[in-house]
């Protein structure tokens, strides 16, 4: 029979932080990158926008913080022909490219563009494995069901944003964490 020991931790020991799930680092970059005056398609000659590639393919989180931006029609045009010239810049292959063309996808879904979003989303599953991509044709699917069967669909743009708002929300908020000294 194993023995079980179980170390006590000081109080001391402990410290409370608030952290969020998007990092400050990462959140400062894809602002920057977003809020430049630089059109999405030169977006290969701002100096953080090969980083932003790379990060949108390294983590998810990234990704879907570029993708909170299509909470509004504005952002979500703006957002996407960033996305495209990401995908632009990694030639549209790897999980970069993916993570891009699932993004500006998301955005065509928040601009009530269905077939464009569905096209973006079997790029970016062609250019690598992209849950977002998945989801998208998805609910893609469902809404063409919903008019090929004369029904309501289950969700609308205004859905897609309040999603968007929601993940902008969880990503951003502060939360308490325990961190042992």
């Amino acid at each position: 029979m194993n023995e079980i020991t179980a170390e006590a931790t000081e109080l001391s020991d402990l410290k409370v932080e608030l952290v969020t799930v998007l990092s400050a680092e990462d959140r400062t970059m894809v602002d920057r990158v977003v809020f430049s005056e630089a059109p999405g398609y030169l977006v290969d000659g701002d100096p953080w926008g090969a980083t932003l590639l790379r990060r949108i393919g390294e983590t998810n989180v990234v990704r879907d913080y570029l993708a909170t931006f299509a909470h509004t029609q504005e952002g979500a045009r703006q957002v996407m022909m960033l996305a495209l010239g990401l995908a632009k810049m990694a030639d549209h292959e790897g999980p970069s490219a993916a993570a891009a063309l699932s993004v500006a996808g998301w955005c065509a879904l928040s601009l009530g563009r269905w077939e464009l979003a569905d096209a973006l989303a079997l790029r970016s599953l062609n250019a690598g494995n992209d849950a977002l991509a998945a989801r998208i044709r998805e609910m893609v699917a469902g809404q063409w069901f919903a008019l090929l069967l004369g029904i309501e669909c289950d969700f609308n743009t205004n859905d897609v944003r309040r999603s968007t708002a929601r993940v902008l929300h969880e990503l951003t908020e502060p939360r308490a964490c325990i961190k042992l000294t």
